[in-house]
């Protein structure tokens, strides 16, 4: 029995009508204008099923938005990171394709949606790899699950320059000083400002510094353990928005053990005297709940009421709270503390993002850069290279 053939349009004595068998057996039929078309499509077909890669042609007229949709749902993600998704598809995904189907997708099409992230919405390189990756992942699922028969993503080169990413970040980071961190700190709200020390003299994220509990801190031993965090995943009544929950850190797996991040004298003092002050609150012995004392801490209220009040009467430039812990592994970096550890103590998986956003904060390198090279380009100065090979 043929698996495809072409037959005169019952319908339309003017057509011709390809039939083929699906994988599964069902019988399929597509009409065209000419029977060089038909007969086209025909043979299409019986490629497809002769080398497996067999697609389904309603399948590739879904819009992309809805393609986006269903590898969306169909993913165990955190509600933060489907809040994220659907942020995407409204701003970047929906405006520029629109009705567009999946499988009329080219390279064309995805480079002036690159150009038109980059022209038109002002995107950073960040802001644009991040979205290509999201897109080329959506794209590959839709390959698997035999929506498309190939993804054009993977055609196109450097897209969103990591090198590009990386010298934009430089030339946009907040470097903050030890006398505008000090100024910070005395400027922040007494009842948090426990919270703004943890983050600049342990590292800690925001939503870490605001999930600390009692049981976290060992005053004895001199560590803070970091395996907690307040997040806006946790589920709601309408779905849509998101409820504030206390869950383990993301980087991590429920149970595992946190980081231990090394306790300051100095923040373990202010933690002591807060603590005295304020003490815990709930079974999980919050330090730092909302002011009511009745839940946790949303971030922004922490970002309007503390952070910005700390900036204004500290007198500081507007920086983001992330530029805290960018100081603290900067300063850690600059003391000569091996990069293994202070990647550790601030939960990177690895020293490469030591290299690439923590050794230009430092303040001064340039400075010290121009000494290093003057100091060794002088007559007589020791050369390394020169000396005998060490056994």
């Amino acid at each position: 029995m043929a698996r495809a053939w072409v037959a005169r349009s019952t319908d339309d004595a003017k057509k011709w009508t390809t039939f083929w068998y699906d994988p599964d057996g069902r019988q399929r039929h597509k009409a065209f204008e000419t029977t060089k078309r038909a007969d086209d499509h025909r043979k299409r077909k019986e490629q497809e099923l002769d080398a497996g890669t067999y697609m389904d042609d309603k399948l590739g007229k879904q819009p992309v938005t809805a393609v986006w949709e269903q590898w969306t749902n169909q993913r165990k993600l955190e509600n933060s990171t489907k809040k994220q998704y659907r942020s995407i598809q409204a701003t970047t995904i929906e405006p520029f394709f629109g009705a567009r189907s999946i499988v009329s997708l080219k390279v064309a099409d995805i480079e002036q949606w690159m150009l038109w992230m980059e022209q038109d919405r002002k995107l950073s390189a960040r802001t644009r790899r991040q979205r290509f990756s999201f897109f080329s992942g959506m794209m590959d699922w839709a390959v698997i699950n035999e929506i498309i028969g190939r993804n054009p993503c993977k055609k196109i080169r450097h897209a969103g320059s990591r090198a590009k990413e990386i010298r934009e970040h430089k030339s946009t980071a907040r470097r903050l000083t030890t006398r505008e961190v000090l100024a910070l700190l005395g400027g922040a709200p007494t009842r948090y400002r426990a919270m703004v020390w943890l983050m600049a003299g342990c590292g800690l994220r925001l939503g870490e510094a605001m999930a600390v509990s009692r049981d976290q801190i060992d005053f004895k031993a001199e560590t803070l353990r970091v395996d907690f965090q307040i997040a806006e995943d946790g589920a709601s009544p309408s779905g849509k928005n998101s409820a504030l929950q206390r869950r383990h850190v993301k980087a991590r797996d429920e149970g595992e053990a946190g980081r231990i991040v090394p306790l300051p004298p100095n923040v373990a003092f202010e933690l002591r005297r807060h603590i005295k002050s304020y003490g815990v609150y709930g079974s999980e012995r919050l330090l730092f709940p909302n002011v009511s004392r009745t839940g946790y801490l949303y971030a922004s209220y922490f970002y309007r009421q503390i952070w910005l009040l700390a900036l204004d009467k500290g007198g500081v430039t507007y920086s983001k709270p992330h530029a805290l812990r960018h100081y603290y592994g900067s300063r850690l970096l600059y003391a000569g503390v091996p990069e293994n550890d202070v990647a550790d103590w601030m939960g990177h998986s690895s020293t490469d993002v030591l290299r690439e956003h923590y050794h230009y904060i430092f303040e001064g390198a340039e400075q010290r850069g121009r000494a290093a090279i003057a100091t060794m380009l002088t007559p007589g100065a020791d050369d390394p290279t020169e000396q005998g090979e060490v056994a």
